[in-house]
């Protein structure tokens, strides 16, 4: 719950409310509807009630929860006597399960000779263990889900628990019960966390009410960032199922090229939902009818409209041997198509499309298949506009979009620039922020829309590179190869452009396909420092710590994703941090050590609060990797970082709390102390406080499994806000984050919602603010004019400096003469000072020693 200030008066007292209603245990031959009369409720009350359809087909044996406005049926004196609570249902319904291993086992064991006897004894006996199997986790589930409805229920959402934590309490009500018994404990456990990824699943499904269409429905359904588990059961439920094939339908009704632009939007909503739909649509049609029949469709071409709706349906096919190979005869049509008209191969609408944005894989597939039919000419000159297309994407998009972008913040990067060097990160902070707020909702919006064209044209150009290095063989013989897709990245517009998306947004690179062009960009731009720095951090955020917030040292599949992810960075690590290769095999070495050392342990303690007890086993590991020598600072920085999200992750998971209790603040505030990571142990707590407020903590670890995700996004914006605290030594950077004093101080969670910085900040705040003007060279300094001043006066106005003569003294001084006091160690504050005692001495003249060294 919300806390109530201790002095406050305020106390909530919940109503009293009826327990719910017992659930009902399906009977052969009911139906949704026969049950609804039963209890006096209609048929799509009890659905709703249960995230079916009145149409769904029942089970015997089968739980239903009843509305709670059901009225019970009269009890015969016959009808056998139910266990009478929740927690009874439960316990029974384990040791029925655990009962019917047992049959199992001694069945099994004492079988006949008799083939077919010994196979139907073996089944009977599965079939057994399988439906108590099935009743058990039912009753978990329905004991947690009663739990959290009677603690919410009525309870104003100011006041209420979080669902996650009233789940991860019922579990471990649930497991105390049974403590000791080992058989039970992972049954509970894997119940729970599938209730728990059902209850993710649910909250994500709106309800609708009205006339909505199918694909509306889907579209108010955001799974962006969500664990792969959380996806599928979002699309495994009945109702998403259903608006899937009626989404599908709608498509099937419409000509080829609304079709695909219904296909495309529908996907650039949702893009897992949109294959979806593209696949249950595509699996319907008749494939050859509709591909050859519609002169739309083949003759895409020419049409950049039409073809960038069409790419992307053509990438939604792939994904599986069926999907590749209805791609692969979605492009033969095509190409069989421009051989019979082949104007259209040389045709410049097929350029536009892609500069615009638009995949290129169709076009190669294409370009593929006609080289194959000897078709060279036409082949070649596909790939001609491809190429073209890529060109035009990066040396015109792409500048256009960061000239707009450095156009409208160019007086607030003026700004900074100037009389940045006189305040504190603070006041700039402060000053930012009554700028943006004067300028309005609608340059808001604007700046907003600059920033996500450039991430969109960034994220195709991504798509651009990696498909360079995955041409068909045949087409390489005409330079679409991995030196071709470096040679894209030998401009500066576009190393720019990719390294400002990766700072403003680091979800750039979301996905398997944005992590494999990360990597990819990464190992061809190896060259540029600062270029592999930015795309490195995105990477990092987006892939390597959600990643690490998987582990669990009691489930396999999660320690061998961790695994998978640690390998992974070692193939990344020298050139993303510039350091030896042997520098990161030593702490990818060490980092593994500390998952095998965690797989053994059993964290019991953890749930007694026992401080860190739990990681005795990986102390050893933590203290030879905090002392491991690193040529690099953060580099040293990144790999202390990565075995708290370890740690940290492994003590979440195994007690089911999340960063927000307290004690877990405590242990993992231990834990980063240990790691030099934060000044003190309870130094997370204040940091965790400051990002918490505008939600950054979720927008950060948004990729994360939903225990872990605020405690991700905690180390995510920490690294990834490291590298942009000027004026902090290096052997300063964890101290300084974790503290949170760094990167602007405890506004550093400024950059994370739009009521703050809009997304103008980016995740690094004010360094990046400045990179319009600063980083790029086609923006020319305006003449300071009257206006201008005007402008200066009103931003130290904003940034808390009231006096009216002190804010001219700072502006008179310029931006050459601040820097130059900063430079020799006069902090903002002492400059203010000056400005409002003395101003004179704003104007002393500064030089350099023979050897560049201010005096």
């Amino acid at each position: 719950m919300f806390p109530v200030d201790a002095g406050s008066s305020v106390r909530y007292t919940p109503p009293a409310t009826p327990p719910p209603p017992p659930p009902h245990i399906v009977k052969p031959q009911e139906t949704v509807a026969t049950v609804a009369k039963t209890y006096q409720v209609t048929p799509e009350e009890l659905a709703r009630t249960n995230h079916i359809t009145v149409d769904t087909q029942l089970t015997p044996g089968q739980q239903l929860q009843l509305p709670p406005n059901a009225v019970q049926p009269a009890q015969t004196d016959a009808a056998p006597a139910a266990p009478a609570t929740p927690a009874a249902k439960t316990d029974a319904a384990i040791a029925a399960y655990q009962q019917a291993v047992k049959d199992r086992t001694e069945a099994t064991s004492n079988m006949p000779q008799n083939g077919a006897l010994r196979q139907e004894i073996r089944q009977g006996a599965d079939d057994a263990v399988n439906k108590a199997k099935t009743a058990m986790d039912q009753a978990i589930h329905d004991e947690i889900a009663g739990e959290v409805a009677q603690r919410n229920q009525g309870v104003p959402g100011q006041f209420r628990t979080p669902t996650d934590q009233l789940v991860a309490n019922a579990g471990d009500a649930i497991l105390a019960r049974h403590q000791g018994d080992a058989s039970a404990t992972p049954l509970i456990k894997d119940a729970v966390h599938t209730y728990q990824v059902q209850a993710r699943a649910d909250a994500l499904i709106p309800g609708y009410y009205g006339n909505w269409s199918a694909a509306d429905k889907l579209k108010g359904i955001n799974l962006q960032g969500q664990p792969k588990e959380v996806v599928d059961a979002v699309l495994a439920d009945p109702r998403v199922k259903q608006w899937v094939a009626d989404a599908a339908h709608d498509a099937s009704g419409k000509s080829a090229a609304d079709c695909a632009k219904y296909l495309a939007e529908l996907t650039r909503a949702s893009p897992e939902l949109g294959r979806e739909v593209t696949t249950h649509w595509w699996n319907a049609q008749d494939t050859q009818s509709w591909m050859s029949s519609n002169s739309e469709v083949l003759s895409a071409m020419s049409d950049p409209d039409i073809y960038r709706d069409l790419s992307v349906v053509y990438r939604n096919l792939g994904g599986s041997d069926a999907g590749q190979a209805a791609q692969s005869d979605f492009a033969g049509d095509v190409a069989k198509y421009l051989e019979r008209n082949s104007m259209l191969a040389n045709n410049n609408d097929v350029t536009k499309a892609i500069s615009d944005g638009g995949d290129p894989a169709l076009a190669l597939a294409v370009a593929s298949n006609l080289q194959a039919d000897g078709k060279n000419t036409l082949a070649r000159q596909m790939v001609s506009s491809v190429k073209l297309g890529m060109g035009n994407l990066q040396q015109v998009t792409l500048k256009q979009d960061m000239q707009a972008y450095a156009k409208q913040t160019e007086e607030l990067n003026n700004l900074i620039k100037d009389l940045g060097p006189g305040l504190t990160d603070d006041q700039k902070q402060q000053a930012i922020q009554k700028y943006i707020d004067g300028k309005g909702k609608d340059w808001q919006d604007q700046l907003k829309a600059n920033k996500d064209k450039l991430v969109a044209d960034v994220r195709a150009l991504d798509l651009d590179i990696t498909s360079l290095t995955s041409v068909p063989d045949n087409l390489k013989s005409y330079g679409l190869t991995k030196e071709g897709a470096a040679k894209l990245l030998d401009d500066d517009t576009t190393r720019q452009s990719i390294e400002f998306a990766a700072t403003q947004d680091p979800s750039v690179f979301d996905g398997e396909e944005g992590g494999e062009a990360a990597k990819l960009l990464i190992e061809l731009g190896h060259k540029d420092k600062d270029f592999t720095a930015a795309v490195g951090k995105a990477y990092v955020v987006s892939h390597l710590m959600p990643s690490l917030g998987e582990m669990n040292p009691s489930d396999d599949a999660s320690i061998a994703k961790v695994k998978q992810a640690l390998e992974s960075f070692r193939g990344l690590g020298a050139q993303m941090l510039g350091i030896p290769q042997g520098e990161v095999d030593k702490g990818i070495d060490k980092l593994e050590e500390v998952v095998n050392s965690l797989r053994t342990e059993t964290l019991e303690d953890a749930k007694q609060g026992k401080a860190v007890n739990e990681f005795a086993s990986v102390q050893k590991e933590l203290q030879e990797l905090k002392e491991l020598p690193f040529s690099d600072a953060k580099a040293g920085m990144l790999f202390r970082t990565m075995a708290l999200g370890i740690t940290g992750a492994a003590f979440i998971s195994q007690t089911g709390k999340t960063i927000e209790d307290p004690s877990v603040q405590n242990v993992i505030g231990s834990l980063a102390f240990g790691l030099d990571l934060a000044p003190a142990k309870n130094a997370l707590t204040g940091t965790i406080q400051a990002l918490d407020k505008n939600n950054v903590l979720e927008q950060w670890g948004h990729a994360a499994p939903e225990l872990t995700e605020k405690f991700i996004g905690v180390l995510n914006v920490a690294y990834f806000a490291a590298g942009a605290v000027k004026g902090v030594a290096d052997h300063d950077y964890p101290t300084a984050i974790f503290s949170g004093v760094g990167a602007a101080g405890a506004a550093l969670a400024a950059f994370g919602g739009e009521e703050m910085l809009g997304g103008f900040a980016g995740p690094i705040g004010i360094a990046v603010a400045t990179i319009a003007v600063v980083a790029l060279h086609f923006i020319e300094q305006h003449h300071k004019d009257q206006e201008y001043k005007e402008a200066q006066d009103k931003f130290l106005e904003g940034a808390g400096i009231e006096n009216k003569d002190e804010r001219e003294a700072l502006i008179g001084a310029g931006p050459d003469q601040l820097n130059a006091m900063r430079a020799r160690g006069i902090t903002p504050e002492n400059i203010q000072e000056i400005a409002e005692t003395d101003p004179r001495l704003l104007h002393i003249a500064y030089g350099t020693d023979g050897q560049g060294r201010p005096y």
